[in-house]
């Protein structure tokens, strides 16, 4: 595949997971959905402090293996398919128990568990995605890349709020979340699948691999100690999420 059609399905794999994405907002709609079952703001308040260590925390595990192997496509399929998995299986449930009239106690309890799925499946792509795209797209294109993904998808994100808000307007409660999510599903599956069918390049060196997970850590804190930029974005992260969790407990 030319570089020119690598740099597209990037692209475009990106626009179509940040319009998913907004779909299932961890600050807007799956905190207001998980408020409505529960009527914790415990629970409201816990959706984003779970995506963001479900976001961290496999990729301690996922970086190291990866590292070990030859590709990182295999675990970017597991994580990518099976998050839109995730967020469909949701749909479904909400979509039933609707249907079947179960209690809010339940459905909170399902969606609370799903949704802890969902984030520990997509902290598996974070490693092997980065990856991939730093092999697919020269460094001089990445910028532009990451341009035309954040403005697509913030267009079409536009798009799927006018829908989700009219799909919760006119839809029963939990019905019209379950159509939310079903749209997030399918434009996760569409944005999996145009980044797999890319395919992943070969590299052009093998990655020198730790020789034990204790090891693999140890790398890292001595990175982390001789390395003044790395630290900054380190605590950079760290500063971003505090606010990201932080912010639901505050509204």
């Amino acid at each position: 595949m030319t570089p020119r059609r690598r740099f597209w399905h990037v692209a475009g794999a990106g626009t179509a997971f940040q319009a998913g994405s907004a779909a299932v907002d961890s600050g807007t709609v799956m905190s207001a959905l998980v408020f409505q079952l529960t009527g914790s703001t415990i629970a409201a308040g816990a959706v984003s402090t779970i995506l963001r260590l479900g976001w961290l925390l496999p990729q301690l595990f996922v970086g190291y293996l990866a590292g070990r192997g030859a590709s990182s496509m295999p675990f970017y399929i597991v994580g990518a398919f099976g998050r839109t998995a995730a967020i469909a299986l949701l749909a479904i449930v909400l979509w039933t128990g609707a249907v079947a009239g179960w209690s809010d106690a339940a459905l909170g309890a399902a969606t609370l568990g799903l949704w802890v799925l969902y984030a520990f499946l997509s902290g598996i792509v974070g490693v092997p995605y980065n990856d991939i795209v730093a092999r697919s797209v020269s460094s001089e294109r990445r910028s532009r890349m990451l341009s035309v993904r954040f403005f697509g998808g913030g267009l079409v994100a536009l798009l799927i709020a006018v829908v989700a808000d009219r799909l919760l307007r006119t839809l029963d409660f939990p019905i019209s979340y379950a159509a939310v999510l079903g749209i997030a599903a399918l434009l996760m599956l569409l944005s999996s699948l145009i980044f797999t069918a890319m395919g992943e390049p070969e590299q052009k060196a093998p990655s020198k691999a730790a020789t034990s997970f204790m090891a693999y850590l140890r790398e890292g804190v001595m990175t982390f100690r001789d390395d003044p930029v790395f630290r900054r974005f380190v605590f950079a992260q760290w500063c971003g999420g505090a606010v990201l969790i932080a912010a639901l407990w505050l509204i």
